[in-house]
């Protein structure tokens, strides 16, 4: 490929192999637990909660697991893999790109041209490593860059050379991209714009001695605040199951009051704040659903709907600013459903319920159930689609 000088190489080659490998090659998971080691060392002044828990995730044991669990034989990767990361979620570049290595490709990513400071650290360091004789030959293998939006003419180039193409993104930037085509056995996976609600019953939440309740919160704060509530799995309004009025009140302020004071440490920048509060008022002077507002400092506030309006759980809703329901039944949840909605993160209630509410209804929504706290955790399984699956081929 003829160097072109609107592209930054970031990390690996231009030119990559476009052998396929069988999924869970035992290079891949070296060459990433590689990784895993170099993030987990660094000191932690450089190293947010974000890319600390990348590198728990990529761990060899957890790989393995992950392996062990696919465990299927006579199958091969598609070819090349191109990646369009998302930018409001930083570090998903590398989780796609670790997936499409496990899945047997040769990844190609584009990276956003607004990269954080540890976008740059871990790019550097997956430099470092393929520079080593262990892991050489996995340069090929790997190919991160960024390059503006608006070349689409690099976008089509890369669209022409890949097996799969992987976006991330807003429905626009799908809707955008779907518009370049790919070769006829290309295959694509695309991730567009996602919803998430949580579900707390109020009598578990009162039943919580203090430490307890603070970790809750502190589970919470993580599934939130660590990515200013711009992931797609960040639960936006919080749905109470009570027996009484009077107990889910109780329980509300005493679980939003812990959430205030975990989110202590979040850095709330100026432009954060001014934000935050310009859409508090637009909502207060707009929205007749919504009846009461609480203030927990900046850092916090509390929007308590009256009724579900249609699309409520699907607002825009960042910097720590929550929608809350009481429900006048157990299930008023799905009332909030649609085929955006991805994941429902739960405390107090039991999870097979859930799922069998779900499937019941045979609802268009929800592709995941997972206790509070596991909001962010990346699975091989996202919207519903097997990546693994969906970027290999079986040898029947």
């Amino acid at each position: 490929m003829k160097d072109d000088s609107r592209i930054q190489l970031l990390a690996g080659s231009m030119e990559l192999e476009a052998a396929p490998m069988e999924p869970f090659s035992d290079e891949v998971i070296a060459f990433l637990a590689a990784l895993s080691g170099r993030i987990r060392r660094l000191p932690r002044p450089e190293a947010g909660e974000e890319l600390r828990a990348l590198g728990f995730w990529l761990r060899q044991a957890h790989l393995t697991d992950l392996k062990e669990q696919y465990n299927r034989t006579r199958s091969l990767g598609l070819g090349i893999a191109f990646h369009i990361a998302p930018s409001n979620v930083p570090l998903m570049f590398l989780y796609s790109c670790a997936i499409g290595l496990l899945a047997g490709n040769s990844c190609r990513v584009r990276v956003s041209g607004r990269r954080t400071e540890e976008c740059e650290r871990v790019c550097g360091l997956i430099e470092e490593l393929l520079s080593e004789t262990p892991y050489t030959d996995m340069k090929k293998r790997i190919c991160i860059l960024s390059y503006d939006r608006s070349f689409s003419d690099l976008t089509e180039r890369f669209s022409r050379e890949c097996d799969a193409r992987i976006i991330w993104g807003g429905d626009r930037t799908v809707e955008e991209i779907r518009k370049i085509p790919l070769r006829s056995s290309a295959c694509e996976v695309a991730f567009p714009d996602r919803t998430s609600i949580a579900v707390l019953d109020a009598g578990a939440v009162l039943a919580l001695d203090e430490d307890a309740c603070k970790n809750l919160a502190n589970r919470f704060y993580n599934d939130t605040y660590a990515m200013d509530q711009n992931a797609c799995s960040c639960p936006r309004i919080v749905f109470w199951a009570e027996s009484d009025e009077e107990t889910g009140h109780r329980a509300s302020e005493r679980f939003w009051k812990a959430v205030a004071a975990s989110a202590e440490r979040y850095a709330l920048s100026e432009i954060k704040v001014s934000r935050k509060y310009g859409a508090l008022w637009e909502y207060a002077g707009t929205d007749a659903k919504i009846r009461h507002i609480r203030r927990f400092k900046n850092r916090l506030y509390v929007l308590e709907a009256s009724d579900l309006a249609e699309g409520i759980a699907e607002r825009p809703m960042q910097f720590g600013s929550f929608l809350e329901y009481h429900m006048k039944d157990k299930n008023d949840w799905i009332r909030a459903v649609t085929e955006k909605m991805q994941t429902l993160t739960y405390f107090g209630l039991c999870e097979e319920d859930l799922r069998t509410e779900v499937c019941r209804r045979r609802l268009r929504g929800v592709h995941r159930i997972v206790p509070i706290g596991q909001a962010l955790f990346m699975d091989l399984t996202w919207d519903g689609k097997d990546l693994i699956q969906s970027l290999s081929r079986t040898i029947g």
